[in-house]
């Protein structure tokens, strides 16, 4: 197909030329009731192309979907304006009826556990690899995966995060080998892979090592708007129908225009250029990987230490300098302007991609400078995250089940009915229908004294939460 094209891109062109008396929706009709002061900041022609599903746009929506599974290499493409979390959400519910099992990485984001809720799937959380010497998730291993397919013969499906947060993709090859020998389809929780297989340096991508449903998040990585993603599906092992029937069931029936443009554009973006905007991130990503490494206390990792790791995104240790990573967040965000990707107790994550310069990247690397001659404290010890606690109801059994609130402490031992979840990158430390240890405890409390967050509790401050009565 001609990737050069963007067809929802030429539709919107001709749009903007249209003279019409608009009584159809949205009520603004074409920003002709926008607020002076909105329209001046965000410009006339946003509201103007602000369309719902109008008949002359069916052609170009489904061509730029064709254009995307062929730039992609997947047999079909669904575009979406409700994030990667309709994405996996949607797989979950093709894939999985009420008990039937799946077997699903702890490292998996709480998309999942809703998606979980909403399927009526029971989940057999699969543990992750840890690195200690970088406080990092490796992702579920080959092994893993296969003593768990052996030992629960009747899964219906394996899902998987890759990339994790942290640009680790593990070996999906073979994970996808494994998992094909016991006839179960593997489903790719991609939301931080939209890059991948636009460059040679970087790890393939789950499509490539022949995964059967894979969701982007074309805005993360690959430059479209926020919001909005791509489900693809490769191979026989799953009906599109089933995907087509739980879509309607999960996406808006007024998907936003704009955001359907922006993913057709990105796709051309990446289809045709991406190799050369990608090295251009490489490069930049290493110049300041290379510098950070010189200085005290600081350090940093690549391929060379962590394999099938995907370079755009860098990890930065921070436990030898005696201060969280929560705190050099708020300094550089509130004295440098700087913004990471996600803080942990240990680390500072940074998000490269063809959007940064090379300003940027100076900015980042004179911020630690600065930092390096700050008063630090002790040595700062990790704090893991990955604890699997045991699980008695299934997310959906729990999330219906009469509910009590609790304090924190004397939550221990009692079912939750809440996924609480350290956010970014939000896994959950704590699932709905499992058990609340006191090791699950201590590692909120520790993290809200860090100055983290934890997302999913109805009360915020975290001092309650809701178990099963």
């Amino acid at each position: 197909m001609n990737q050069d094209s963007a067809p929802l891109l030429q539709a919107a062109q001709h749009y903007l030329d249209v003279d019409d008396a608009p009584f159809y929706m949205p009520a603004h009709k074409r920003g002709q009731s926008i607020d002076r002061e909105l329209q001046t900041l965000m410009g006339a022609n946003v509201f103007r192309l602000d369309l719902p599903e109008l008949p002359d746009l069916e052609e170009p929506i489904a061509l730029a979907e064709e254009l995307a599974a062929d730039a992609y290499g997947s047999d079909r493409a669904w575009f979406l304006t409700n994030g990667s979390t309709c994405g996996v959400q949607a797989v979950l519910l093709a894939t999985c009826q009420e008990g039937d099992k799946i077997l699903i990485g702890r490292n998996c984001h709480k998309a999942a556990i809703a998606g979980l809720v909403l399927s009526g799937a029971k989940p057999i959380y699969l543990p992750t690899d840890y690195l200690p010497e970088f406080d990092l998730d490796l992702g579920v291993s080959p092994e893993t995966l296969t003593g768990f397919l052996r030992q629960h013969p009747d899964t219906k499906a394996v899902m998987l995060v890759s990339p994790n947060y942290f640009g680790v993709c593990g070996d999906l090859e073979k994970m996808t080998a494994i998992a094909h020998s016991f006839e179960v389809p593997l489903l790719v929780d991609a939301a931080h892979g939209a890059h991948l297989g636009f460059h040679p340096d970087l790890p393939i991508s789950a499509l490539q090592a022949g995964a059967d449903l894979v969701v982007q998040s074309t805005h993360k990585m690959a430059g479209s708007l926020t919001q909005s993603s791509i489900l693809h599906l490769q191979g026989d092992r799953i009906n599109a129908a089933q995907i087509d029937r739980a879509l309607e069931l999960l996406r808006s029936t007024s998907p936003n225009l704009l955001l359907m443009i922006s993913l057709d554009v990105a796709r051309r973006q990446m289809a045709t250029q991406g190799k050369a905007l990608l090295s251009e991130t490489l490069r930049l990503t290493r110049e300041v990987r290379s510098q950070l490494s010189q200085i005290p206390k600081l350090q940093t990792f690549s391929q060379t230490e962590v394999p099938n790791l995907d370079e755009t995104r860098l990890t930065v240790m921070l436990n030898q300098l005696g201060i969280t990573g929560f705190e050099v967040d708020q300094y550089f965000h509130e004295q440098l302007n700087v913004m990471a990707e996600m803080p942990t107790l240990t680390q500072l994550v940074f998000s490269f991609s063809i959007g940064n310069t090379q300003i940027d990247c100076d900015r980042l690397v004179a911020a630690f400078q600065k930092l390096d001659n700050q008063e630090c404290g002790a040595k700062r010890h990790t704090l893991d995250c990955l604890v699997i606690p045991d699980s008695h109801l299934t997310p959906r059994q729990a999330y219906f089940a009469k509910s009590i609130r609790v304090i924190l402490d004397q939550a221990i031992g009692r079912i939750s009915v809440e996924s609480l979840c350290p956010y970014p990158p939000g896994i959950p430390l704590v699932c709905i229908g499992e058990e609340i240890t006191g090791e699950v405890v201590e590692i909120l409390q520790a993290i809200l004294r860090s100055g983290g967050v934890v997302n999913g509790a109805s009360d915020r401050s975290l001092e309650t939460i809701l178990v099963v009565e």
